[in-house]
């Protein structure tokens, strides 16, 4: 399955922080790419850094977001806690070529519930969307452990005690030596 994330109503002076890392949960969870419907060059600077030192060929880029759920030629799904609980369309959802998630910053335009195929609740109580993004992603994709980035320079080593980075080395070809 293919998933791309839209983040909508990202307000540059607020929400640089959050909005950083809704894409970098996207990254790091499976997602294809992020659209935003508002450009911010820190916001889009720290995520493409990220990208070129972890790995992977995520994208950031700014769209109009109508446009791009109107033509989305796959699955809308709108993370709100107003929503049917996951739960209850998991298998329906997971049925999908293609997926589109649209993450709110704000109130989101009404329009919204209409143009989205499904409307999900990660439980029904005022929480983050980086969250509740994760917690989608990890149940859509069940591959959060099993993701690797071929291109990275670094990589974690995981350790119950401390922090283990380590710096992966670019293979090197010498013909005709």
């Amino acid at each position: 399955m293919e998933v791309y994330v839209l983040r909508l109503g990202h307000r540059p002076d607020r929400d640089k922080r959050i909005s950083t890392h809704v894409a970098l949960t996207a990254r790091a969870l499976g997602a294809k790419g992020i659209y935003f419907s508002c450009f911010d060059v820190g916001v889009f600077d720290s995520v493409r850094d990220v990208v070129s030192r972890w790995g992977g060929d995520f994208f950031i880029e700014e769209v109009n977001w109508r446009k791009l759920l109107m033509g989305f030629d796959g699955i809308k799904v709108h993370l709100t806690m107003y929503g049917i609980p996951l739960p209850e369309k998991l298998d329906e959802i997971k049925k999908a070529e293609k997926l589109l998630v649209v993450v709110g910053a704000e109130k989101v335009p009404a329009e919204i519930y209409e143009l989205c195929d499904y409307n999900i609740s990660i439980g029904n109580q005022p929480h983050s969307e980086v969250a509740a993004l994760a917690i989608f992603l990890d149940r859509i994709l069940d591959k959060t452990f099993d993701i690797k980035f071929e291109d990275a320079k670094l990589e974690i080593v995981p350790s119950e005690r401390r922090k283990v980075v380590r710096e992966l080395k670019e293979e090197k070809a010498y013909d005709d030596l």
